[in-house]
């Protein structure tokens, strides 16, 4: 069989799975199963949503261009990510109950019945950004690995990455992203190990790449912070959290995605790893996509390269649900005129305009790097205030102000092309210490327990 057929049919089986999932999922609709999955998530389904979510295309290509850089010491990065979910677990069960009682859909949404509408508006901005540039992270690897695949040009891989995603979630929305992450679960093991064991067996990987120090201390803090710290604010988790059934389900899932991704990282190492050895010049963000398409024998190289695309594709439906219903939900809170609107029918129309943005900025712009720590920075600012949210009452006037300069502070580094791990985190702490200092000029008293 040419190997071209043999793409065409693995990619054509994936197509299918993932759509036949989409129609299956629609079938007696609401609007709460199209919005949250009716907050029923359970057994294995949680780990594997929550799992699919963190182990994507932008992850991934940043991981293996950090490991064709720093060799094994890269591993930080989900050293961060597994402990974030350990971190999370602790206070899972308290957002849940929260949650459940204010009958919030979204992060933001939950920040603005907590903290007022100025500042839901502002944890809108900062997520709907944060996964914007996410969304377009991942069609662009998407398109970058199906050009690799097959002769056509990269503009049109992007496009129909777009058109894919957008098949199943126009389906059956939230319900049809914790069902695909479950097959998309099998994907990345399948892929990983098997890709993984072949490369190990037939690479020379020298001992001195497997230094964990090799990074520097700044980048491994750095990973460390971004990650772990990351994760208690990724707006995608909160929505899983809000769509799992109980506490039991959520504390398992979350500590089975800790080992799971953590697993994988180490697996998939070989790939940046072995690349690295056989392919020294080449630009470490195009690491991962040469690693499947250069290393591998005929079939591992075919069957590989499919699933690969699929684990690209794996976090853009839950990016582009989740931009998309923060909007219905901000629509339905803050305007009257739409306050009676379907949530599925709005949630609908965002989900196409974001793609069709998403698609055309991620055909003319494809520096992930750049996009990627500036969607891990946005995302670290809102850490002191989630987390502070948890044991305090905070001021509103000192939230928002200080977002703002977090917001400032990230757009000066990227204007200046200087966000990497390091510099990355300094979102952190200018809206920790900003918001402890406008606390105290918005309110005469300490901080309420």
């Amino acid at each position: 069989m040419e190997p071209m057929t043999l793409t065409i049919i693995f990619f054509l089986i994936y197509v299918a799975i993932v759509v036949t999932i989409g129609i299956i999922s629609a079938r007696k609709e609401t609007e709460d199963g199209f919005m949250i999955a009716e907050r029923k998530i359970e057994g294995v389904q949680v780990a594997a949503t929550m799992s699919a979510g963190f182990f994507d295309g932008a992850t991934l290509s940043i991981y293996v261009a950090f490991l064709y850089l720093y060799g094994f010491s890269a591993i930080w990065l989900f050293v961060g990510i597994a402990l974030g979910f350990l971190f999370v677990r602790k206070y899972a069960h308290k957002i849940k109950q929260k949650a459940n009682e204010l009958k919030v859909y979204t992060m933001p949404e939950y920040f603005f019945k907590i903290l007022g509408k100025k500042n839901g508006l502002m944890f809108s901005f900062f997520l709907v950004l944060q996964f914007f540039l996410l969304l377009i992270v991942n069609l662009v690897i998407s398109g970058k690995v199906l050009s690799a695949i097959f002769p056509i040009p990269y503009f049109v891989a992007v496009i129909i990455g777009g058109v894919v995603v957008l098949t199943y979630l126009l389906l059956a929305g939230f319900k049809a992203v914790v069902r695909t992450d479950f097959f998309q679960m099998i994907i990345m093991f399948v892929m990983s190990l098997s890709v993984g064991i072949f490369l190990f067996g037939k690479t020379n990987i020298p001992v001195s790449e497997f230094n964990l120090g090799t990074m520097g201390l700044g980048n491994i803090i750095g990973f460390l912070v971004l990650a772990g710290f990351g994760i208690m604010v990724a707006p995608d988790l909160w929505q899983r959290i809000f769509a799992t059934k109980d506490e039991r389900n959520l504390k398992r899932g979350l500590s089975y995605s800790a080992v799971i991704l953590l697993v994988l990282g180490i697996v998939i190492s070989v790939v940046g790893l072995a690349t690295k050895q056989l392919f020294p010049n080449i630009v470490p963000e195009d690491a991962l996509v040469t690693g499947f398409s250069h290393l591998l024998p005929f079939g591992l190289k075919e069957f590989g390269m499919v699933l690969l695309y699929a684990v690209a594709l794996s976090s853009s439906d839950t990016v582009t649900f989740v931009v998309s219903s923060i909007f219905t939900r901000d629509l339905k809170n803050y305007s009257k005129k739409y306050s009676e609107e379907s949530m599925k029918k709005l949630t609908r129309f965002f989900m196409v305009f974001f793609i069709t943005i998403a698609v055309i900025i991620g055909i003319f712009y494809q520096n992930i790097l750049a996009l990627g720590f500036s969607l891990a920075s946005l995302n670290l600012a809102l850490f002191p205030i989630v987390f502070g949210s948890l044991y305090w009452k905070l001021k509103e006037k000192a939230v928002f102000w200080s977002l703002i300069l977090g917001f400032i502070s990230i757009a000066v580094l990227f204007v200046a092309n200087q966000l990497n791990p390091q510099n990355a985190v300094i979102s952190l702490p200018v809206v920790l210490f900003s918001l402890l200092i406008f606390q105290k000029l918005f309110k005469k008293s300490p901080l309420q327990a």
